[in-house]
């Protein structure tokens, strides 16, 4: 079976390892890093939701060209799943979606506040931080999980940074990221998509989860 696995914000697609390790039987599974993130390239005007579907319309494309997907995402992964599904009904089997319940609409009155902000984020570009070592990326990854084992934090630590000369380490992921968005979210949109969805949906919400 072959399964797309899409990961969330500021994550990289190595994080679904310890999944494929605990699969029994034969699988065929597709992570990719998403834009910006892990060892994909970035794009120099930043990034739009609708960029991450695309993404997946294209690799659905050329990497099942015959047949519907099956895909599991988590967060922004689920989110960019979802819409999909929606978009292109026929071209998806099934979906298993983590935490992916869009995002709340924006009172009108946001508007001008939330263009405000990004205009003066260009202007002061945001920046991500070093941590002194790979080391110290794996107590990050244990902080933001503390489920996770430290020999599987060591594991992930260099997929989700990598070693400067110095010797310490810089998340491999676009600081243009943590860029605020310009315009308003609007849920009706995203609940006219969600409608279109034809194929059978999981979806879940962590019980330890920000997503309340």
């Amino acid at each position: 079976r072959t399964v797309f696995l899409l990961h969330g914000w500021m994550d990289v697609s190595a994080s679904f390892q310890f999944l494929a390790d605990a699969l029994p039987g034969d699988w065929h599974l597709l992570a990719p890093d998403w834009r910006g993130f892990g060892l994909s390239q970035t794009p120099e005007d930043g990034y739009w939701f609708a960029d991450y579907v695309a993404d997946l319309d294209a690799l659905a494309r050329a990497l099942s060209p015959d047949r519907p997907i099956e895909v599991a995402g988590h967060s922004l992964g689920a989110n960019v799943a979802m819409m999909y599904a929606g978009a292109r009904p026929a071209n998806v089997a099934r979906i298993a979606a983590l935490d992916g319940f869009g995002v709340p609409s924006d009172a009108p009155e946001r508007a001008p506040i939330k263009l405000r902000k990004w205009l003066d984020a260009l202007a002061a570009p945001p920046s991500l931080a070093p941590y002194r070592s790979l080391a110290a990326v794996a107590d990050r990854l244990q902080k933001n999980n503390p489920r996770l084992s430290r020999a599987k934090a060591e594991w992930l630590a260099p997929h989700w940074a990598e070693v400067l000369p110095d010797g310490s380490a810089r998340l491999r992921a676009d600081p243009k990221h943590k860029l605020p968005f310009p315009v308003n979210a609007h849920g009706d949109d995203m609940y006219a998509i969600w409608r279109e969805i034809t194929a059978p949906v999981l979806w879940l919400r962590a019980a330890d989860s920000e997503i309340g």
